[in-house]
């Protein structure tokens, strides 16, 4: 039942990506359409109009969107994190499903903050370390495992954790 779930969930954010983006493409284009016009001065609408193709309201239009456009200059899209880390679960190797709910376990257990940001693998190693072994079967291999990855495999791990989606983790059979 999630399954639909989070395809839905991907395709609206696909979606508003596509609409910010129409939108950030007509502010450049009324930008460049404006910036034209007040290069050409006097007349200027007129002309960019008769090249364009489009009528001297459309140019003014344009113009007035340019004025209460906002910077051209903008962060990246809001969903990129996201991006980046189901980018990063998917590169990941696959481990037991034991070790994916040990860490999940972990990490719900532990308080996620800034000082994670450093070395989140060693970080959940060494609290796969201190865990009893008797409770984590091949509990080396998952010390090595956390070891091994990333920054941000490692945080991608952390988030899916803390989610609930383990499900979207690789599993070995």
């Amino acid at each position: 039942m999630t399954d639909y779930r989070n395809v839905v969930a991907q395709a609206d954010a696909r979606i508003e990506h596509a609409r910010t983006e129409q939108s950030l493409a007509a502010d450049d284009r009324a930008r460049a359409i404006a910036a034209e016009v007040a290069r050409r001065g006097r007349g200027g609408g007129a002309a960019v109009a008769g090249e364009l193709g489009l009528t001297e309201k459309s140019v003014s239009q344009a113009v007035a969107r340019a004025r209460s456009a906002g910077d051209p200059h903008r962060p990246l899209p809001r969903d990129t994190l996201d991006r980046l880390f189901a980018a990063e679960v998917r590169d990941l190797p696959p481990l037991r499903l034991i070790h994916w709910f040990t860490i999940q376990y972990i990490v719900r257990g532990t308080v996620v903050d800034i000082t994670w940001i450093e070395q989140p693998g060693t970080l959940l190693a060494c609290k796969v370390e201190e865990m009893d072994p008797i409770h984590v079967p091949d509990h080396a291999q998952l010390v090595t495992a956390c070891r091994s990855w990333t920054r941000a495999q490692a945080l991608a791990v952390v988030d899916v954790c803390l989610t609930g989606n383990v499900d979207a983790l690789p599993v070995k059979e």
